[in-house]
């Protein structure tokens, strides 16, 4: 019952929209985006990461930078930390379920 479980899809976007944000404001004050979304964190321009907790996935409060947009059903933050690659500075959601509208979760 636990893992069936999860954030609201509006919970989630809203969640993910404050990462962004966060991430949007590091790139104005610091004129790119950074190599690590830890950065973000460094910087104070986040106070913390905001809990995800899909359904089928564990619960996490992490941004993992990965370098490059793929979908690996981690079920958790992504951030593409890799300057060479086109979707760098992209933040996502790593999951391949549907959300409870039947919508890819990555879609966001």
């Amino acid at each position: 019952l636990y893992m069936s479980r999860g954030t609201t899809a509006a919970e989630g976007i809203r969640k993910l929209a404050g990462l962004r944000m966060a991430l949007e404001l590091y790139r104005q004050e610091h004129k790119g985006f950074p190599a690590a979304y830890e950065r973000v964190l460094e910087a104070g321009n986040l106070e913390a990461v905001p809990e995800l907790k899909l359904k089928w996935h564990f619960k996490t409060a992490k941004v993992r930078t990965v370098p490059s947009f793929k979908i690996n059903d981690t079920g958790g933050w992504a951030y593409v930390g890799n300057s060479a690659d086109p979707q760098f500075g992209l933040v996502y959601i790593d999951c391949s379920h549907k959300d409870e509208k039947a919508r890819p979760w990555s879609e966001f």
